[in-house]
């Protein structure tokens, strides 16, 4: 079995969360709007080594994606997921 890094969990999630949002027929268009482009800029604050994030923008990415998505039971649970790989949520 390979081992993966969280790294790469962290980047399935997102990308779960991403196809989810776009295939949801229960989330509003507007809330897909919003939320497609959050999950992007997510990915992209959680590049490079977690000593290099800026952890207060991931936070702050993180929970307006948490206040958009909570409703969602699915997505809820891979937003919670996230907390699993990334420690400072």
């Amino acid at each position: 079995m390979t081992e993966r890094s969280d790294d790469y969990y962290v980047g399935r999630l997102i990308e779960r969360s991403r196809l989810l949002i776009a295939l949801s027929e229960e989330i509003p268009v507007e809330t897909k709007l919003q939320t497609q482009p959050m999950l992007k800029q997510l990915e992209q604050a959680l590049e490079g080594p977690p000593e290099e994030h800026d952890t207060d923008r991931v936070r702050a990415i993180y929970a307006a994606l948490y206040g958009e998505l909570a409703d969602y039971a699915d997505l809820e649970a891979l937003l919670g997921a996230l907390k699993n790989f990334v420690p400072y949520l």
